[in-house]
């Protein structure tokens, strides 16, 4: 996430958009969507996230542990895995994003930001 996304036309911090670039990174807001039923394997994760490169995942995912948000566990067995969940803040930042996937569904039509998108 570029630092200028997080900044106002004066250079000043401005949360919103620090928060806003964020979950308006590819696959964030479902990575986070989909571990709030809980702890999850990578593979797991891949399939549920769907269409998401097991590069660009891994990497959404360091992100999110490096800034608090995820918790990465290695579960100690033979052979070894990893497993992934929310945070206690991470769970805050989703719970937060549900209302907005709420309005979203009762709002939005399929082909609406198209034009905006480009």
């Amino acid at each position: 996430m570029e630092s200028r996304q997080a900044r106002t036309r004066d250079g000043d911090f401005c949360p919103s958009r620090a928060a806003l670039a964020l979950v308006g990174q590819r696959w964030v807001p479902r990575i986070l969507y989909e571990l709030l039923d809980g702890k999850r394997r990578f593979n797991d994760l891949a399939a549920v996230v769907g269409g998401c490169n097991s590069r660009t995942l891994r990497d959404r995912l360091k992100t999110l542990e490096e800034i608090g948000l995820v918790e990465r566990h290695l579960v100690a067995t033979m052979p070894p895995w990893v497993e992934y969940e929310l945070s206690p803040l991470g769970r805050e930042l989703a719970q937060a994003m549900l209302p907005i996937t709420e309005w979203g569904r009762e709002h939005m039509q399929a082909g609406m930001l198209e034009s905006v998108e480009g």
